[in-house]
């Protein structure tokens, strides 16, 4: 028998099964602490991501108005949208944000 033979079939089903439990329990893990991590990120948080990502976001202002671009700049209390005609948007006035 070598290291690598289990030397009983049930022993290798075994090992199989209790690998691919550990795998799905490691899947489920990572994807509940990704939930998690995205219900306690902030407007800035998300924001960022999309800067990061390039991805342009839709975002409804008071008043109704809708406002689409990539964001440039993510400070404190702002966002810019665009890049040759920036658009600020105070965080303040933002009523809903949609990344696409």
């Amino acid at each position: 028998m070598t290291s690598q033979d289990s030397g009983h079939p049930d022993l290798e089903k075994f090992g199989k099964l209790a690998g691919q439990m550990f795998d799905d329990a490691l899947q489920y893990e990572q994807e509940a602490a990704l939930l998690q991590i995205r219900r306690m990120g902030t407007l800035r948080d998300r924001l960022i991501d999309a800067e990061d990502a390039h991805l342009t976001v839709k975002i409804w202002v008071k008043g109704g108005h809708l406002c689409e671009g990539v964001p440039s700049v993510v400070g404190q209390d702002h966002v810019e949208l665009g890049d040759r005609r920036p658009l600020l948007i105070p965080f303040f006035s933002i009523e809903m944000v949609e990344l696409i």
